[in-house]
C-alpha cells in the first residue's frame, strides 16, 4: 500500500511516497470520504487494515451502523475469533432506547456478553474507552506492536455526527487518533460524503490523510491527500476483485 508502484502523477511523488513511509512508521490517522458502492468501500478497509499483506496484524473492528456487527466479515478466515482481533459494536441511544421499550430484562441481563461477542458502547466516550482498552489489551499480550502492526478501522461516522454533532466527534477522533499513533498503529473512518462538504472540511484537520473515492462510468478511482493538501497521489483507477 506504501509502495511507489501505482501512484498516479500527483504533487511530488517522491516526496509524497517517503511521507506515507513516514506516516506508517510513526502511526497515522486516514478518513475516507465519497458517495461509492459498499464493496468499494470495503475493498479500501481491507487494505488499510492490512489484509493483502503477510505481516502480523492486530485489528480492532467498529461498527457503528447496526445491530450486528458490520465489519467482521473484514477479518480474514477465522481472524474474526482470534485473539489478534478485537470487535466492538457502538450502539445509538435510539436503537438502544427501542430495545429497552421491547424487551423486559433488565439493563445489567442485557449488558452481558460472552468472551467472543462484541464490546457494545452506548455513548461516545464509551466507545473512545472501548476502543482505547482494545489497544491496552493488544499491547499487554505482544511483547511489543511493531510499526503499523496495530489497525483499527470504524465504518461509518455519520451515526455518530448525527447524535453528537461535529464538535463533539472532533474531541473523539483527535483522542482516539492519538491513542492509535501511541501505538504506532494506522485507524481510518469512513465518512461518505463530498470532499467538499462543510462536515469534512471540519474534520479534516484531526486525519494524517483524506482519501476520496469516486465512481467514474464504471471505474473506481481514489484520491490520497496527506497534510491538508502538502502531497497529493492525484486520481488513481483501483482494480476491482
Amino acid at each position: 500500500m506504501f509502495s511507489r508502484k501505482g501512484w498516479g502523477s500527483g504533487s511530488g511523488d517522491e516526496q509524497f511516497t517517503a511521507e506515507l513511509s513516514q506516516l506508517k512508521r510513526r502511526g497515522a490517522s486516514v478518513l475516507v470520504v465519497g458517495a461509492v458502492r459498499t464493496e468499494q468501500r470495503q475493498e479500501v478497509s481491507r487494505r488499510l487494515l492490512g489484509q493483502t499483506t503477510s505481516q502480523p496484524r492486530r485489528r480492532v473492528l467498529v461498527s457503528t451502523t447496526g445491530e450486528s456487527h458490520t465489519m467482521s466479515h473484514l477479518a480474514d478466515g477465522d481472524d474474526a475469533e482470534s485473539a489478534t482481533t478485537a470487535l466492538v459494536n457502538y450502539e445509538t441511544q435510539s436503537r438502544g432506547a427501542a430495545a429497552a421499550n421491547n424487551d423486559s430484562q433488565s439493563m445489567e441481563s442485557v449488558s452481558v456478553q460472552s468472551d467472543d461477542s462484541p464490546t457494545t458502547a452506548a455513548t461516545l466516550a464509551d466507545l473512545g474507552i472501548a476502543v482505547s482498552d482494545a489497544i491496552e489489551e493488544f499491547e499487554r499480550d505482544a511483547t511489543s506492536l511493531a510499526p503499523g502492526e496495530l489497525r483499527i478501522a470504524v465504518d461509518s461516522l455519520v451515526p455518530l455526527l448525527e447524535e453528537y454533532g461535529a464538535e463533539r466527534v472532533f474531541k473523539f477522533a483527535h483522542l482516539t487518533n492519538g491513542r492509535t499513533r501511541d501505538a504506532d498503529g494506522m485507524i481510518h473512518y469512513h465518512l461518505p460524503l463530498d470532499r467538499d462538504s462543510d462536515v469534512v472540511s471540519v474534520l479534516t484537520p484531526v486525519f494524517d490523510i483524506v482519501i476520496e473515492l469516486r465512481d467514474r462510468n464504471g471505474l473506481f478511482q481514489e484520491r490520497w491527500t496527506i497534510n491538508d493538501g502538502d502531497y497529493s497521489s492525484g486520481w488513481l483507477s483501483i482494480g476491482q476483485s
